[in-house]
């Protein structure tokens, strides 16, 4: 086998015996076809996988874990979507909450210093720091995101003269809807 001159990354590497769109070099496949260790390396690439699938499943070896997906160390960066994803980051979100209420009622407690509960008190705001941070990011995404979104709703309606029409009816009421609610809320206020 000769010596590569550029091999390829072995996330690269994974992602091309999954069949997956390669993450550091877009024409990772070209060069894996042209280059003997490179497709060497993707090759066991994709017998390791063939293994570890068949150990998750529970078909491997006498007396495999099933549950050794949820003991693998995660080794490769959260995906666009999964950073997205409330499902991935409600228990760290929760538990952010809990330290937060913690905090602060140890914070309160009597016998402690002022300066002794200044640093309780730091201690205690810096989770919600991050949630205040989490929810400022998502907000810029989602604002970042609205134009997109916009011309594809945009798009979809001008190809399809049928959701057009539909979605042209629905604002009647739906302008109804939000002048009631506005309408309540200045009675209220």
């Amino acid at each position: 086998m000769t010596e590569c001159v550029r091999p390829l990354d072995p996330i690269d590497c994974e992602a091309l015996a999954a069949s997956d769109a390669p993450v550091f070099a877009p024409d990772a496949a070209v060069h894996a076809a042209g280059c003997e260790a490179c497709s060497g390396a993707v090759e066991s690439a994709r017998v390791l996988l063939r293994e570890l699938e068949g150990t998750l499943d529970g078909a491997g070896a006498p007396g495999g874990r099933p549950d050794l997906a949820s003991r693998v160390v995660r080794i490769r960066p959260f995906s666009r979507r999964e950073l997205t994803s409330p499902s991935l980051w409600s228990g760290p979100v929760a538990f952010s909450g809990v330290l937060f209420a913690a905090g602060s009622l140890i914070a309160g407690a009597p016998g402690l210093t002022a300066g002794e509960q200044a640093s309780l008190g730091l201690a205690a705001a810096a989770p919600m720091a991050g949630i205040f941070r989490a929810a400022w990011r998502a907000l810029a995404d989602t604002v970042a995101a609205a134009p997109v979104g916009w011309q594809a709703l945009s798009d979809v309606a001008r190809a399809e003269s049928l959701v057009g029409v539909a979605a042209l009816l629905l604002l009647a009421p739906a302008g109804f809807a939000l002048s009631r609610v506005l309408a309540r809320s200045r009675r209220r206020g």
